[in-house]
């Protein structure tokens, strides 16, 4: 099931942060859409990739995107459906049950905002 995957997702991440600390970067997907220029250049430095401001410009690009969310692609980054879910909160009640406690989840993104 659906909360079955959850709890192996939350399992595995809690395990690697308790087993190497600090090594894994977190983003809350939150973070990244209210500050996107902001975040790219850190993920990236993080990552081990150079910057390149086109990164911010990847909805722009005409080259083809393979996956089923091509039109997102195309949109950019926007915040405008962080909360779409809630439409649709009586229908995941039960899910919401089989999370159990772990549907609150503190997590906070680990890398700062750039400061340039």
């Amino acid at each position: 099931s659906l909360a079955r995957l959850y709890h192996g997702y939350r399992d595995v991440m809690e395990h690697w942060d308790k087993v190497l600390p600090g090594r894994v970067t977190h983003i809350r997907y939150e973070d990244l859409v209210k500050d996107f220029p902001g975040m790219a250049p850190k993920i990236l430095e993080k990552a081990g990739v150079p910057w390149d401001p086109a990164v911010l410009e990847f909805h722009q690009k005409k080259h083809a995107v393979n996956t089923l969310s091509t039109t997102q692609v195309r949109k950019g980054v926007y915040s405008h459906h962080l909360k779409g879910w809630k439409r649709y909160e009586e229908f995941l009640e039960p899910l919401l049950k089989r999370i159990g406690s772990r549907v609150e989840f503190k997590l906070s993104t680990s890398l700062a905002p750039s400061t340039s």
